[in-house]
């Protein structure tokens, strides 16, 4: 296991150690890992790991984020991604809060060695109820991309929309959208929107499906797609 995945398991795996730890305290953990691997005709490895660890206390939320993508077919990589991030966001109403971030991420197939993303906006919560929440996002972003050829800095307007129904106490889906206008270069705006759904296996697992679509208009020199497709299907520790 190299050091990449071994950081993103290890994440995962004291995310939910700590999360189940301290539970009452205001800490939630939400922690998924999907692995396919085959052999024989067809040599295939597949990972992927996501992790999301918050503490909530009085009017304010405290957020760490990460996760891995690799894939090899019959040795060769395919993928190979992963994320960290921090957020700390404080309620000023019932409906209205105000955050602000930082995160570091890297793709190989996208030419980006590291992107560091500062963060800053609102949120509001336009409906929160036990069956369905809705909630939008607003801000500026700004970005520094070491890329494999060169390094350059971009400046973002975010927005954000997140919705969620529960059909019943077991199942449940996700919708995200999220829009990147470049202010730096009007021609690199981005695109990145997920659809899931959720099953309970028990109280505590329950089995994810999710499809992801990334769209950069103007990638990396290299790049040879401008959208990128992720389907996974995870196994989910919610505590």
């Amino acid at each position: 296991m190299d050091m990449k995945k071994l950081l993103v398991v290890s994440l995962v795996v004291l995310g939910v150690v700590s999360a189940q730890a301290w539970a009452e305290d205001g800490f939630k953990n939400e922690s998924e890992v999907g692995l396919i691997m085959t052999s024989g005709n067809t040599d295939a490895k597949t990972v992927n790991a996501k992790e999301v660890t918050s503490y909530e206390f009085n009017k304010n939320t405290f957020k760490n984020t990460g996760s891995f993508l690799r894939s090899k077919n019959n040795g060769a990589e395919s993928a190979n991604a992963w994320s960290l991030g921090i957020r700390y966001e404080r309620a000023l109403s019932e409906h209205f809060s105000i955050y602000i971030g930082q995160s570091v991420d890297a793709d190989k197939f996208q030419k980006i060695r590291q992107r560091y993303n500062s963060d800053l906006g609102g949120k509001y919560i336009i409906q929160k109820t036990d069956t369905f929440n809705w909630f939008t996002e607003g801000g500026y972003r700004f970005t520094k991309e070491n890329r494999f050829d060169k390094t350059v800095n971009f400046s973002y307007l975010r927005a954000y929309t997140e919705v969620e129904y529960k059909f019943n106490p077991s199942v449940s889906a996700k919708y995200w959208l999220e829009y990147l206008p470049n202010l730096t270069v009007s021609d690199d705006y981005q695109i990145n929107t997920e659809v899931s759904l959720a099953a309970s296996l028990t109280s505590v697992f329950s089995v994810k499906s999710g499809y992801l679509v990334r769209f950069d208009n103007l990638p990396a020199t290299g790049v040879l797609f401008r959208t990128d497709k992720v389907f996974t299907t995870a196994l989910v520790a919610k505590f």
